[in-house]
């Protein structure tokens, strides 16, 4: 346990396992079962306990990322590249602006990006995970990731259990243009920081778009990965709508 808490820099280089590795096809199923498991015991609870549990785990996110502040301050680790601005830390704000909001198109809206746009984007970095050749498994950082983005999938699929109402495609263009209305603000960010926040300066190793970095350069990589980002949300909104109420319906 002495170096459970242990940011990469102080850990062996390569402490972690490989991409396609048999430890990460039995992590990734671990991750996937605990979401269906979380999403089947959703599913048997009580109203007054749904909605206990959407207001509790509304804050998770945030909890989390104050301990994880607190352990890199303490190791003196805390760099610009732990801003809590990732594409993946939007759910610090969005679940507690979709429980605390009280009216009922912005909250359809913040609904359709944690549904349409935070669901794949947990899924694809579980899928493509970039921690896991810097931390062993049984380390914070990679549990820290690993619950995280598990969390992702699961918050989504609750609101479904609890609202049962289709993702209203009126609303997603209102909430895709919030997210891309961001992209400068991060694209500053990077440029003056030196960071590479929403991956739009270039892909990690194990990113699903990095053979496009290589071949296009910076900006056909750029362009390709919005448009992508873009496609990917309104597929992933139209996969939901067809299957999740029929799901619903037979539950």
């Amino acid at each position: 346990m002495g170096s459970f808490w242990n940011e990469k820099t102080y850990l062996p280089e390569n402490a972690g396992y490989s991409l396609f590795s048999v430890r990460y096809f039995l992590f990734l199923s671990l991750c996937l079962f605990i979401a269906a498991l979380a999403v089947f015991l959703y599913g048997r609870a009580s109203e007054k306990r749904k909605n206990i549990l959407l207001r509790i785990f509304a804050w998770i996110p945030l909890g989390m990322e104050i301990l994880k502040t607190v352990v890199l301050l303490a190791q003196g680790c805390f760099t610009p590249n732990y801003y809590p601005i990732g594409f993946c830390s939007l759910v610090i704000y969005l679940y507690p602006l979709y429980i605390c909001i009280p009216n009922g198109k912005a909250r359809e809206v913040l609904r359709c990006i944690i549904c349409a746009v935070m669901l794949p984007a947990g899924l694809v970095t579980l899928l493509f995970p970039n921690w896991i050749g810097q931390y062993p498994f049984l380390s914070y950082f990679s549990l820290h990731s690993y619950i995280w983005h598990t969390l992702m999938i699961v918050y989504p699929l609750w609101t479904w259990q609890k609202e049962r109402e289709p993702l209203r495609f009126r609303y997603l263009a209102p909430g895709f243009a919030s997210v891309l209305c961001l992209i400068p603000i991060i694209v500053l960010i990077n440029s003056l920081a030196g960071t590479n926040y929403w991956f739009l300066s270039a892909p990690t190793d194990n990113h699903p778009l990095a053979p496009i970095h290589y071949a296009l350069g910076t900006w056909g990589y750029f362009t390709i990965l919005v448009l992508v980002g873009v496609a990917v949300a309104s597929l992933s909104a139209w996969i939901q709508n067809l299957f999740i109420p029929r799901c619903l319906k037979k539950a």
